[in-house]
Order: structure tokens, then sequence, then C-alpha cells
């Protein structure tokens, strides 16, 4: 038998080792599901109004959208039949508008589930009013805010809007005074409204009753607590106003300085007398550039 060299030798002992070391094999296996992201739902809000800027008195149409953007279920909750509202501010942010004030939302426990990508849709519109009910000013840039009405805080979205000046024509002031500054308790007082043409332009106005001037009274927190137009006994009768530039014409009001419930003025309040139109009358109301007010502050006892 013929004997092999050292070299064979080494060459088996290489093969052999080759064959009988273990071999590192890399295996990917996903991670534990405790790792994994957890499903979560994430709800985004929208708002925006039909256009960017509007004539005064012309109806502002508000669109309200919520989304779950997010991988997992949204279990909403609610309180009230309101689910979703919007509110008006100024750009300083003070209040101007509430839409939830002056709707009826009655207790109703409410429930959604949104799907991941699931939207629901609000429209709503505002017709450039305050809450006390006056025409807002015009020239001017208002902050539209969208809020979702949820047991736990909801998302909220805001936008800007301008109303402009609006076509040029008559130029009108309102001025309410009042025969005096302080008064008691069981006192009356007898509220004047003057209306002015302050332009260049003769006024030609035409309404449905003579009663067509009113005014608001507000309380230190610009709640209204007393509109004279309700208490009015008028005929629906044509009833037209030229006022030549420079002309006036006035009202005197009898009034019992009471709430529009018939309740006394609360005591140690300072109030404000706002003349206006009637509000069916915004067309007139915008040629109104300047409005003043009277005050007047109800006393303990007066001299």
């Amino acid at each position: 038998m013929r004997r092999m060299g050292p070299y064979w030798v080494l060459l088996a002992v290489a093969i052999a080792a080759t064959l009988t070391l273990p071999v590192a094999v890399l295996v990917f296996a996903p991670a534990p599901l405790s790792s994994q992201e957890t499903p979560a739902a994430r709800l985004v809000a929208s708002v925006a109004a039909d256009k960017e800027t509007y004539l005064p008195g012309e109806s502002v149409v508000i669109n309200f959208r919520v989304t779950n953007e997010g991988n997992g279920i949204a279990d909403i909750r609610f309180g009230s039949t309101c689910v979703a509202t919007y509110s008006i501010l100024s750009v300083d942010g003070a209040a101007v508008y509430n839409h939830q004030a002056h709707v009826g939302c009655g207790l109703m426990i409410t429930e959604w589930t949104l799907q991941p990508g699931d939207t629901r849709a609000f429209t709503f519109t505002w017709s450039q009013t305050s809450d006390s009910g006056i025409p807002v000013l015009s020239f001017r840039s208002y902050r539209v805010q969208g809020l979702l009405l949820s047991t736990k805080p909801g998302p909220s979205a805001e936008t800007r809007i301008f109303v402009m000046q609006g076509a040029s024509g008559p130029n009108l002031a309102f001025t309410a005074k009042t025969d005096r500054t302080n008064y008691g308790p069981g006192d009356s007082a007898n509220v004047t409204v003057i209306l002015t043409n302050i332009g260049l332009e003769t006024a030609v106005m035409h309404f449905h009753t003579p009663c067509f001037v009113q005014f608001l009274v507000l309380d230190e927190a610009r709640h209204a607590q007393f509109n004279s137009s309700r208490w009015w006994g008028c005929v629906q009768i044509l009833a037209d106003e030229i006022l030549a530039p420079g002309e006036s014409r006035t009202w005197v009001f009898p009034w019992g300085l009471t709430t529009d419930a018939g309740a006394p003025l609360a005591i140690g309040q300072q109030y404000e007398v706002v003349p206006s139109f009637l509000w069916i009358y915004p067309e007139y109301q915008r040629n109104v550039s300047r409005t003043t007010v009277a005050t007047f502050t109800m006393a303990t006892f007066t001299t």
C-alpha cells in the first residue's frame, strides 16, 4: 500500500474539520408583539369658510370636519345633543358670537365610533351678528373657531375671514341718550334714539312698520338684558323715511328699567344703551358707520 505524504495528511485533516465544525446561521425573527406600535386613534379637526372676504351682512358658511388620522378606532362620547359648535372672535380674542349659546342643547349621552380614516362633517351659517343681535362692524377681520363638544376635550381648529366695507351709499349715525346717568330702585327712564344722515347723499329707506328703530341694554358682561322691540305693539304698515344730508329723526322710549323677563335691573351695575335698526333691516344697518351709546348706573339710592 502506497504511503500518504505529509501534504495529503494535512489536507484530509482540514476537510474533516470543516465537516465537523458548527455552522452559524442567521435567522430573522419578528420582534415580540410588546415592542410593536400600539394602535391608537388621532383626531384632527379642520375648519373653513366658503369665502375669505364678505360684504357686510352676507351669510358666512362654515364647514367643520373631524377626521381620525390614527391607526386605531376612536370612541367618542358626548353629554348633549350638541356635538360640535363654532365661535366668532375678534382678532384680539374678544368673544363676538358663540353659536352654542343660541341653540337648544338637550342632555343626552351620544357615542361615536370613528374607524381610521373616517370623517364627520358639520355645516353652520353665521349671519354676521354678535351675541346681542347687533350686526358686527365691517372692515374687520374675524377669527372663526370650530370645536368638537366631546366629554373629553375635543379637537378644535381656526381660520380667519374679512368683512369688507361694502359699496358706497348713505352714511348714517345712531345716538342713544338717557334722561339721567344714575337710577335707583323703582325709577323709570326715558331713552332717546337719534338717527342722523352724516353722509353727502340723501338716505331713502322703506320699512314694513313704523317701529323700525330699537335699543338694546347690555350689562357689564356684554349680555343683552333688554330689547325694546319685544315690548312694542306696532301695526304692519308701510313707512318711508327720507333723510337729507345733516337731517335727523328722534324717538323717545319710556322704559321701566326692567329686563326682558320683567325683572328689575341688578343694583350696582353699569349698563350700556345701544341704538340700532330693527334686526330685520340689516340692509340699512350696514349704512350705519357711527354709533354713540349711552351709559347709566343702577345705584342703591339716588339723590
